[in-house]
């Protein structure tokens, strides 16, 4: 039996008004032999209720829910907000700079502040990037999205068009190495690897020609242009006789995220 499984019916069973001798008899019947010291502390685990966290260095009680209220709300401005600046930042509004006591010690730290987080749900996680979107353009990302996903569009009649940089040079996250030997974890790598932008398209009909950018060319609006003037609409016309909408963004996976965002930013 799995260690999940077997911990369930514990709870389960002391839920139901079982004694915990009796839950030691029926973890044997199932074939997990377990102590009744080992059962309490399980259900002690399981039911503990924690004490919300209270900085016991912030001299001024009173501050501490304005200032959890603080880190909150910079935290829902700015996600990427370092500690080191939350603590300056909270020195400087509510006067917390440090102790005055005999021994001179800040009130407010950078592991407090991240203590603070934790204990209103915030952690950490790798970023991901999506594209920006404006306020005024989020209602109409989230009207397309809706009524193409209602009405079942297949896109027959579009492309989808993207960009991305390559570079030369083989890349990876992981390495296979012998026991001990950390010399075989170091790879070559060029400083300034040769780049290339490439840009394409899929569509019902087929992909697009691809479109080779170098490196030191700027991709600004007359180039992008000149890009779909002398490859895409010459394309378009040869597949659906140029009656084609041109689309830069993904089909119903990516417009279900965006309207769980109500238009938000979507990663990519």
């Amino acid at each position: 039996m799995s260690e999940r499984s077997w911990k369930d019916k514990v709870v389960m069973w002391n839920e139901g008004g079982i004694s915990s001798a009796e839950i030691v008899k029926r973890c044997e019947q199932i074939g997990k032999k377990v102590s009744k010291s080992k059962v309490l502390r399980l259900l002690k685990k399981t039911y503990v209720v924690r004490k919300p966290y209270t900085p016991s260095s912030i001299i001024d009680k009173e501050k501490i829910q304005p200032i959890f209220k603080y880190i909150f709300d910079a935290f829902m401005s700015e996600s990427q907000e370092d500690e080191e600046k939350i603590v300056k930042e909270i020195q400087a509004q509510f006067g917390e700079t440090v102790r005055s006591t005999e021994t001179v010690k800040a009130t407010i730290t950078p592991t407090i502040v991240k203590r603070i987080r934790e204990a209103q749900g915030i952690g950490t996680d790798h970023v991901r990037y999506g594209h920006s979107v404006r306020m005024v353009n989020r209602p109409p990302r989230v009207a397309f999205c809706t009524h193409h996903l209602s009405v079942g569009t297949m896109f027959t009649h579009h492309a989808f068009t993207d960009e991305s940089m390559v570079q030369s040079g083989k890349r990876g996250r992981f390495c296979f190495v012998l026991k001990g030997d950390t010399s075989r974890r170091i790879k070559p790598k060029f400083k300034h690897p040769p780049q290339l932008m490439i840009w394409g398209g899929v569509s019902w009909e087929g992909a697009t020609p691809l479109v080779v950018m170098r490196n030191k060319v700027r991709i600004d609006g007359g180039v992008y242009q000149s890009m779909l003037h002398s490859t895409y609409l010459k394309w378009a016309e040869e597949k659906f006789g140029g009656n084609v909408v041109l689309l830069i963004l993904r089909m119903q996976k990516q417009m279900r995220r965006v309207i769980e965002k109500q238009g938000e930013p979507v990663y990519d």
